[in-house]
């Protein structure tokens, strides 16, 4: 190197050094108030901390009295990336660092390039607007292994960032702390210190409290898991099991669900409001200013009539607000019309007219007049938006959405920021940035807070890229519940997942006791550094345990590991006493394509009608398989069966898969075809993320390979073919985008992509 260059070299280090040293003077750290075994990070901007220096002082205090030694971090923040070393400085040192809360102004993050660490975004990231597809994420803070590249700031929100994750990054989210935002809805009407400052104080109070996880409240809303009831009886039995406290009378559980009322949401608003309330789940779908509560068609059962069935005509309603599920059903299908303008609105009165039995007059210009204004009270009244959130004395301690996007908090107004700053008791909610698959094991661990766990512990373990606290990560009950064996094992609970989470003595230990919240974390726990013979131990509790938690923690451990126990666990799994273990055995076999799971698959799609979203699963994850051999199943498991109408369920089978069979080879025709548009053959490849076509690897590989093809078809195919995670082909697929990362030839951006896609099929 010249002198000239290394000049310059050291002048712009330097410059980069006083840059850097320049912003962390402006950060002031204050240390915890005493010795502690573990630490816990308040990071919050200087306007902020000013504002609310007392309150801020108080939680402090409160935390700190329950052991946790808390430090404090004030700065003003325009660069996350030197927030994310300033916090990295401070994780560091001694002692160990367990969580962090982000207060105020700090940072957002949305990160691109990391969808696979979502549980269902899939968004387009070239073809739709960068606010709309990106993920808002604090992974970006509290995952500190992750690599990023800058893209920009927001030119509206100059508080939001834009980053891609970097090719050569770590592709599995493993996150050194969990953590929290307190950041209030800037639409909600009040200074932003003030709903601050207050929360912060209702913080404090809930940490000096003696407070068992004894009375819970779950809902689950329209449309959620295709409304199946085998879903909604068996969560009971499992939570059951997570927090026993609230089943030892009828007063601690409650289990609700949308079709008990047309109008829910003020049953709801009624139970939000309930005193002494720990936790309140809702099951639903949502948006950042949404819960979605009943929908617009009441329940079936409700109406008096059976879809599809000649009935006695409806008569048109009268003015008035609906009352009743006749009246709501009345008032939702004008809603529904009024939308509808030519043919598509006649097919939609004939439709209703002729199969639901609804009468002709409704659909009057003069009725549908009358109606209007009543009519529209009931679209505002069938759903939870934020406006209704605001007069509510909100009593859960802790509030989780397994919704889509209610804790979008880069949004003015988020459904999570109105539950936690507003009136009442609730100090922790958590919820999603985007949206979130059905299908997920959302309650997974939930009972290590009836053991006394932090609800960062518990958000830590099941960590995605949209998930996210909002509120004190640190609040926890009361450990145990009086037992002397659970009281003792939940007391050094919080201290074991700080320090010891990968001490296979301290998790061999927990697994030994007989609680199934307990044994299910230690399973979770020891998969972090797994003792040998752990996958026989899996498979050992898989078939033994009695419990539907440490069963289903038992499946997801094999499925993370996917070794020689899959198949067979996935067989077991499909024949479950336990809906979510028959439903994630389904979808999970789909993207195995192992031949074994095909005798349990068709057996599911042919005699599950009971359990729908298992059935559904089922049916998606056949059309995976070999169609011959598919085939010849249906027809034999049809053929021994007492199916009213075998023949005929036969036909319909065979005609349908015959029908996706051929669909999936236009699709690789279309993906095969140089002389197709590029756009027809990106979309083609890209629904391979949903659907792992296991039979076309070989072919699509050609494609891959080729060096005279499109360059984008070749990347998005290098990319689809990363979400082969669990596919009997996955061997082969590393093999071949290994090959190509040592090729010379290989073009460098879709070397990028081909390296990506490695290290994450060579996760687990």
């Amino acid at each position: 190197m010249g002198m000239k260059k290394v000049i310059i070299f050291i002048t712009l280090l330097a410059v980069s050094f006083l840059t850097f040293t320049h912003a962390e003077a402006k950060s002031r750290i204050i240390p915890a108030g005493g010795r502690f075994d573990t630490r816990f990070l308040i990071v919050v901007d200087k306007e902020s901390y000013n504002a609310t220096q007392k309150e801020i002082t108080e939680y402090k205090k409160a935390i700190e009295a329950d052991g946790l030694g808390v430090v404090i971090l004030i700065g003003e923040w325009n660069n996350p990336v030197v927030l994310r070393e300033e916090i990295r400085a401070i994780y560091n040192k001694r002692p160990p660092m367990e969580g962090a809360v982000f207060i105020g102004k700090i940072p957002v993050v949305r990160v691109r390039n990391f969808q696979h660490a979502t549980t269902a975004f899939k968004m387009d990231e070239e073809n739709f607007p960068m606010f709309e597809s990106s993920v808002t994420s604090d992974r970006f803070y509290d995952d500190m292994d992750l690599e990023f590249e800058f893209i920009k700031q927001d030119e509206k929100n100059p508080l939001h960032f834009y980053y891609n994750l970097k090719e050569s990054s770590p592709q599995q989210i493993s996150s050194e702390f969990y953590s929290a935002r307190i950041l209030p809805p800037s639409d909600y009407g009040v200074n932003e210190h003030e709903l601050i400052a207050k929360f912060l104080l209702k913080a404090a109070a809930a940490h000096r409290e003696v407070n068992y996880a004894d009375n819970i409240i779950f809902f689950n809303g329209h449309g959620y898991n295709s409304d199946c009831l085998t879903v909604w009886q068996n969560q009971q039995f499992a939570i059951k099991e997570q927090f026993p406290l609230a089943f030892k009378d009828s007063r601690g559980n409650a289990f609700y669900n949308f079709r008990q009322d047309p109008f829910m949401k003020f049953k709801l608003y009624e139970r939000m409001q309930k005193e002494g309330t720990d936790l309140f789940v809702f099951h639903e779908h949502g948006d950042y200013d949404t819960q979605y509560i009943n929908g617009e068609f009441p329940a079936p059962n409700a109406l008096g009539f059976i879809p599809g069935r000649t009935q006695t005509p409806v008569p048109a309603a009268q003015s008035f607000i609906p009352r009743g599920p006749v009246e709501a059903a009345l008032a939702s299908v004008r809603n529904m019309f009024r939308r509808y303008k030519g043919e598509r609105a006649e097919s939609f009165r004939k439709s209703m007219i002729e199969e639901y039995g609804f009468g002709a007059e409704i659909f009057d210009q003069k009725s549908l007049d009358e109606t209007k204004y009543q009519d529209s009270l009931f679209g505002a009244h069938i759903n939870i938006k934020l406006p209704d959130l605001k007069p509510l004395n909100f009593q859960p301690r802790v509030t989780i959405f397994d919704a889509c996007y209610n804790a979008s908090f880069h949004r003015p107004g988020y459904v999570a920021g109105y539950h936690i700053f507003g009136e009442g008791n609730t100090v922790v909610t958590q919820g999603n940035t985007v949206n979130v698959l059905q299908d997920k094991w959302s309650m997974e661990l939930v009972g290590m807070l009836a053991q006394g766990a932090r609800v960062g512990f518990w958000q830590k373990e099941i960590q995605t890229l949209e998930s996210h606290l909002v509120g004190d990560p640190t609040f926890r009950f009361t450990a145990g519940s009086g037992e002397s064996a659970t009281a003792k094992a939940g007391k050094n609970l919080n201290r074991d997942l700080a320090v010891s989470t990968r001490d296979t003595k301290v998790w061999m230990e927990y697994f030994k006791s007989d609680n199934p919240n307990l044994q299910a974390i230690a399973l979770k726990l020891l998969a972090k550094n797994p003792p040998p013979g752990f996958s026989d131990l899996l498979i050992k509790t898989f078939r033994e345990s009695k419990s539907y938690i440490v069963r289903m923690q038992a499946l997801k451990r094999m499925i993370d590991r996917n070794d020689k126990y899959l198949a067979e666990a996935l067989v077991l799994a499909l024949d479950d006493s336990y809906e979510l273990i028959r439903r994630n055995a389904a979808r999970f076999s789909g993207y195995s394509g192992d031949s074994r799971l095909i005798k349990p698959l068709v057996h599911t799609l042919l005699f599950s009608q009971e359990s729908q979203r298992v059935q559904y699963a089922a049916q998606i994850a056949l059309e995976m398989f070999d169609l011959n051999l598919l085939i010849n199943e249906v027809k034999r498991q049809a053929g021994e069966s007492n199916l009213i109408r075998g023949s005929k369920t036969q036909e319909q089978i065979i005609s349908y898969y015959t029908a996706q069979n051929r669909r999936w080879e236009n699709s690789l025709a279309v993906t095969k075809d140089k002389s197709a548009e590029t756009a027809k053959r990106v979309s083609a490849i890209r629904g391979l993320r949903n659907y792992n076509n296991h039979a076309q690897v070989e072919e699509l590989l050609s494609v891959l390979t080729d060096n005279t093809d499109d360059i984008k078809v070749r990347i998005t195919l290098a990319e689809a073919l990363g979400w082969f995670n669990w596919s009997i082909k996955k061997g082969t697929i590393i093999d071949t985008l290994n090959k190509m990362l040592n090729d010379g030839t290989t073009p460098e951006e879709l070397r990028g992509e081909v390296l990506q896609s490695i290290k994450r099929l060579s996760v687990g």
